[in-house]
């Protein structure tokens, strides 16, 4: 039977700085839920032999499947392996098998295995360990007092690869899984889509309902145990009474971004776009060209960030940016139309203002953005005010634009 009670431990010092994040545990949570497996808990801790014994001392006392990832490679901080040993009061005992596998690996490119390798094939007393086909570092599967404990590497390629491998055919099925949906909000903020939702979310058990906020965009995650084999009767319930309330403010779900379902109506309308942009520096066309096969209704983008460019090669009237200046609805819009003109696109998406820190003057304060959209029928500017850091604001006025594109893209389609 599958455990139910799972928890997730990120091992890695760096993954307690601020500019790392534990991907594998966003994975791991994923694939035990398709299993019926629901994750508990989620630690991350350090690269010392104390904090990772404390880390698997708790897990054990409060959980079924403890899933470790990282600290299992050769240097003097990969530490899991001696630190779970250690706890578990098992000698760690050389595995030649392994440690031949893993000279034939350095043989295979052509190096000779540092000496320092062979830690990677010391195996607790009991502990089965797991292949690696793509890196050095064995997996370990071992249980403690009826709990199971699988040790993985970090390098997310490898610790995918083997949870695919060795770990979920062992772990069986429940015959239940964890069905997932997100639900993605733009146009409203987190409060007022709490607001217009209270009633819906109040109904929503069994389904669980968590509402996440982020610059420009607000995520409705639902979340249902169901039987394998069987449809997630009430996210599609939920989901129906969400988009029921607001309408077209459901702007994407699940893995779809805005960008993508603005790029699948411009091709099913067989339209194409073109971007002119100041403060977001290109951000709403490198959006736009994430997605493969964009170059069907992308045509390119023009970064006329200084006003010099915005004359020059979009056709703003100098007139235009003198009386009425660089964040303005008519330069916006002359920055749209000239867009238009250069690439002769059905479309085309005008982004200017000033991110910040510091706005243009009197009147003109940080966050102050004017965007421009023209397009068959279509010539219209927004004009907003919007909070947060340079990055934050550079980062709502992309989906903002994007958005103000999807809802005329949706009246053109349903107009046809």
């Amino acid at each position: 039977m599958s455990a139910q009670r799972a928890e997730l431990i990120a091992v890695g010092s760096e993954l307690l700085e601020p500019w790392r994040t534990d991907t594998n545990g966003s994975y791991l949570t994923r694939v035990l839920g398709e299993r019926g497996i629901a994750v508990r808990f989620r630690t991350v801790v350090g690269d010392t032999s104390e904090d990772l014994q404390e880390a698997f001392r708790v897990a054990l006392g409060r959980s079924d499947l403890i899933v470790a990832t990282g600290g299992l490679g050769p240097t003097i901080d990969d530490l899991t392996r001696e630190a779970v040993a250690g706890l578990l009061g098992l000698p760690l005992l050389p595995d030649e098998a392994i440690a031949r596998r893993i000279e034939e690996r350095f043989r295979r490119l052509g190096r000779e295995m540092p000496p320092q390798n062979r830690r990677q094939a010391m195996v607790p007393r009991g502990a089965e360990a797991l292949p690696n086909r793509l890196g050095t570092a064995p997996g370990l599967w071992m249980t403690s007092g009826g709990v199971r404990i699988v040790l993985l590497p970090g390098v997310p390629e490898e610790m995918r690869q083997m949870t695919e491998a060795s770990v979920l055919p062992r772990l069986g099925a429940s015959g239940e899984r964890f069905a997932h949906r997100i639900i993605k909000i733009a146009g409203l903020a987190e409060s007022e889509v709490d607001r217009r939702l209270d009633d819906v979310a109040r109904r929503a058990a069994p389904v669980a309902w968590t509402i996440l906020a982020g610059p420009g965009q607000v995520e409705i995650h639902l979340r249902e145990r169901v039987r394998e084999g069987e449809p997630p009767e009430g996210i599609e319930r939920i989901d129906g009474e969400i988009a029921a309330v607001l309408g077209a403010h459901v702007a994407a779900r699940d893995e779809e971004t805005i960008e993508e379902v603005a790029g699948r109506l411009l091709a099913g309308l067989g339209a194409t776009l073109a971007t002119a942009e100041s403060l977001t520096g290109g951000g709403i066309a490198e959006r736009l060209t994430r997605t493969p096969g964009a170059s069907r209704y992308f045509r390119g983008g023009v970064v006329a960030y200084g006003d010099e460019a915005k004359g020059a090669v979009l056709g703003v009237a100098a007139e235009t940016l003198r009386a009425r200046g660089a964040v303005s609805r008519e330069t916006a819009l002359e920055m749209a139309h000239g867009a238009r003109r250069l690439f002769t696109s059905t479309w085309a998406l005008a982004a200017t203002g000033y991110a910040g820190p510091v706005g243009g003057g009197p009147g003109r304060p940080p966050g102050r953005v004017i965007l421009g959209l023209v397009g068959p029928g279509v010539e219209s500017a927004r004009d907003v005010n919007l909070p947060g850091s340079r990055r934050a604001v550079r980062v709502r006025s992309c989906r903002l634009a994007l958005d103000m594109l999807r809802r005329a893209l949706l009246d053109a389609e349903t107009s046809l």
